[in-house]
């Protein structure tokens, strides 16, 4: 479970040192022969696979482009790096206490460091940082929009009131989405005036391991070490992300040795044709990535509790799981993301009844189909509609499945009865705390409700739980959403990255909450 204490929690200046640099010194990768990578000893070169969003810390928010700005910026707290269940510890706060009721919490925070254009990081930074979050106003503003007052006590303890209680208000800060700290210096000289004038979207002001260097937004990407980084230097001086227009193009490059590595992006064939390659080791990774089956409540066909529930009872989702994600994906019984809320209150309630889809192609379903959406981004939701759509057919169910292009996905499923009747949406919450997943996918107003359904009782659970922080609540709401049938959480997404076999420390930087993001500085030349 995600750790959170009511007590002061300290970090040693030995973990912090193990939090940063796990595998400064790590050992060989299985089948390793080389130090060198693609870009030298001191140059990782990595591969975006099309455009990422712009990397300013306060309105990045789809995945990919964190492997940026979390090299360049640091908040309070972080997730420990490397280890399934999430676990709180300090980034730039080395201590921290919340009231019982959740709406003050103050922050020790770490001396000596600098930010990258060497204003010292003291109090006067977290109110800055905040305030331009919320100026900025994209999709992660939401984390510190509850923050009614931000008051320092000298320049290393600073003290965070929030408007109402919060007890996920921690694990945002943790979030890889989370408030970043940046240098009130350049915040003053390079005020947030709109996107068209934005000069953090290719320069940084973080306290990070890495800063940015040369950037062509679209084409290529640079990181270079950051000299007096408070922590561990990084294994590798500079990074190099390179924009691929499609996955070939990578796994020719990965195949020749002219690029080091990929992280995310591979679908279950492309994984495990690359992953045998003899120069290439393949890591999967746990994450909190959670595909999802939605269910229109509007749907003609599905909008009958009883035939929705004997739908759902009929789907082998274990099969369902393996067939569709292989190496890259895992079944699971559980409702929230595994490791959010406890396992025992967080099961399925919905129980395997073989047999009953035949028994609705000849009832219920006789003469109707039944529309399978997905994004046609998502690899993983073709795959898991496509093989859904096959078995559904299997059993005398008629079914298609039907691709979205971009845009025009999340539009298909507001039609209500015109909408497909199922999709499947492959997410992952902000952070790791239950809130960041009821809120968001079990309410209308949640903004991942896609279908909006909406089972009376949840909305009122999960805002008492937001206050008290009691797992009990969060189970209940897992069995009311469970016997729903509106929502089935099919399988587990496994992260996945590929590298040359000549770079050690892959397995020990990933995040525990999502995929696509690893901890760059800890990746080094194998041996050293």
């Amino acid at each position: 479970m995600p750790q959170r204490s009511r007590t002061t929690i300290s970090l040693s200046a030995g973990l912090a040192a193990l939090v940063l640099g796990l595998s400064a010194c790590s050992g060989s990768t299985p089948g390793a022969d080389t130090g060198t990578t693609a870009g030298g000893e001191d140059t990782l070169r990595l591969a975006f696979l099309g455009g990422i969003s712009t990397p300013d810390p306060d309105s990045a928010y789809d995945g990919y482009e964190l492997n940026l700005v979390n090299s360049a910026y640091e908040g309070l707290l972080d997730y420990r790096p490397g280890q399934a269940e999430p676990e709180l510890v300090g980034r730039l706060a080395t201590e921290w206490t919340a009231s019982d009721d959740n709406t003050e919490f103050t922050f020790t925070l770490r001396e000596g460091v600098t930010f990258h254009d060497g204003t010292p990081f003291t109090a006067d930074a977290v109110k800055a940082s905040f305030d331009r979050r919320l100026a900025v106003d994209a999709g992660p503003a939401y984390m510190v929009k509850g923050v009614e007052s931000v008051t320092s006590s000298g320049e290393n303890e600073v003290t965070v009131r929030l408007s109402s209680p919060n007890a996920s208000f921690l694990d945002l800060l943790a979030s890889p989405f989370g408030p970043k700290m940046i240098s009130p210096a350049a915040l003053k000289e390079h005020p947030w005036t709109g996107e068209e004038d934005n000069w953090f979207a290719t320069n940084d002001a973080g306290t990070g391991p890495y800063s940015y260097s040369a950037f062509e937004p679209g084409v290529s990407y640079g990181l270079k070490e950051y000299a007096d980084y408070w922590g561990e230097e990084p294994g590798y001086a500079n990074v190099d992300f390179a924009v691929a227009s499609n996955l070939s193009t990578v796994q020719l490059q990965l195949e020749k040795g002219e690029v080091d590595g990929l992280i995310g992006y591979t679908d279950s064939a492309s994984y495990a044709s690359l992953e045998s390659k003899e120069n290439l080791t393949g890591y999967t990774f746990p994450s909190m990535q959670t595909p999802t089956l939605f269910v229109n409540p509007k749907s003609p066909e599905l909008s009958d509790d009883a035939t929705r529930k004997a739908f759902m009872a009929g789907i082998d989702f274990p099969s369902l799981a393996q067939k569709a994600l292989g190496d890259t994906g895992a079944p699971t019984t559980q409702v929230f993301p595994e490791n959010l809320i406890p396992a025992e209150l967080n099961q399925q309630k919905i129980q395997p009844v073989p047999g009953a889809l035949p028994d609705l192609a000849e009832g219920k379903l006789s003469g109707g189909t039944i529309s399978c959406g997905y994004p046609e981004s998502s690899a993983s939701g073709q795959s898991l509609c496509d093989n859904l759509t096959a078995g559904l057919n299997e059993a005398g169910v008629k079914a298609e499945s039907t691709g979205y292009a971009s845009g025009t996905f999340f539009p298909a499923l507001e039609k209500g009865a015109d909408g497909p009747d199922i999709a499947f949406f492959s997410g992952f919450p902000d952070t790791a705390h239950p809130d960041a997943w009821g809120t968001v996918f079990y309410t209308p107003d949640g903004g991942l409700d896609l279908f909006g359904a909406e089972v009376p009782g949840v909305a009122q659970l999960l805002a008492e739980a937001a206050e008290t922080d009691d797992e009990k609540l969060y189970g209940e709401v897992a069995a009311k959403v469970s016997e729903s049938a509106y929502w089935y959480s099919a399988a587990k997404s496994l992260g996945t990255a590929v590298f040359q076999s000549g770079i050690g420390g892959v397995e020990k930087s990933y995040n525990p909450v999502i995929t696509g993001y690893l901890q760059l500085q800890l990746l080094t030349p194998a041996g050293s």
